[in-house]
């Protein structure tokens, strides 16, 4: 594991970073632990700084919200929009772990192929940059790039149950724990396996900080991580709070696709106590 100060990058099949001018989309609920029968309330925040939000993203952009459990799942149908945050709400009857999921529909963003230059330049990338330029795969002229965003959080309903924390969402680029994080205390070390399109992302950089709570106005903390051969990192866990890894991967676009580029977001929010 190496810790860094610098911005985020990712150099693997692509990039990932954390771009200057970027949004993250983060869940956070109102509570990790409740009783099962209990409203959950999660907020959907978008912005460069967790745990904060600028704007709300819309529930016509959901794509799918999930409350998953050992049992089965159930779709979030309450979206709203409350401030500055998208709101799900739903009410766990399982008692144990539940995953609480979001994905947010691609947009197609069209620009210049200088325009596309900057922004690889802008999420902090200028290797990448070269290296595109290397293979000769840089446009020169327009550009469609496609993006999309997957959130994820962790909740404890009632007081036993049965344990999700490692069930995988099928998300294009997701985090998974590989060791339960409430059994993670401050001091301790949590290990992530990153997943892009079902596979193990070796050699690729993610970033984590954390916050006191929902109404604090910046992180803590802030690391970096790096994954080994199979896609595995570990984190420190510094502070007690509301923690989350981010990441942004982007890759040429498949052939046929509407986008010469895809970018994928992910998130994932747990407490550490």
């Amino acid at each position: 594991m190496k810790m860094r100060t610098a911005p985020l990058v990712l150099m693997a099949t692509g990039l990932l970073a954390t771009p200057l001018a970027s949004h993250d989309f983060w869940l956070i609920p109102n509570a990790f632990r409740l009783g099962a029968g209990t409203e959950l309330v999660v907020l959907g925040r978008t912005s460069s700084d967790f745990p904060t939000s600028l704007s709300a993203v819309t529930p016509d952009r959901i794509a799918s919200a999930r409350l998953v459990q050992a049992h089965g799942e159930r779709m979030i149908e309450a979206l709203a929009v409350a401030g500055n945050s998208l709101r799900l709400a739903i009410r766990p009857e399982e008692a144990g772990q539940a995953i609480v999921t979001a994905t947010i529909h691609p947009r197609l963003v069209s620009e210049s192929a200088e325009s596309f230059r900057r922004y690889l330049t802008l999420e902090g990338a200028p290797e990448a940059l070269e290296r595109y330029e290397r293979q000769g795969i840089l446009p020169t002229d327009s550009v469609t790039r496609s993006y999309a965003k997957y959130a994820k959080t962790l909740v404890q309903v009632g007081q036993h149950g049965e344990r999700v924390f490692d069930r995988v969402m099928g998300h294009p680029l997701e985090f998974v724990p590989l060791s339960d994080p409430e059994n993670a205390p401050v001091g301790d070390v949590l290990r992530f396996r990153m997943l892009f399109r079902g596979h193990p992302l070796a050699h690729a950089r993610g970033h984590a900080s954390a916050a006191t709570s929902i109404e604090a106005t910046t992180a803590r903390h802030s690391v970096e991580v790096e994954t080994d051969e199979g896609g595995e990192f570990a984190l420190p866990l510094l502070a007690s709070g509301i923690w989350n890894v981010r990441a942004l991967h982007i890759v040429p676009a498949p052939e046929g696709a509407d986008s010469n580029w895809d970018v994928h977001w992910a998130t994932f929010v747990w407490e550490v106590r």
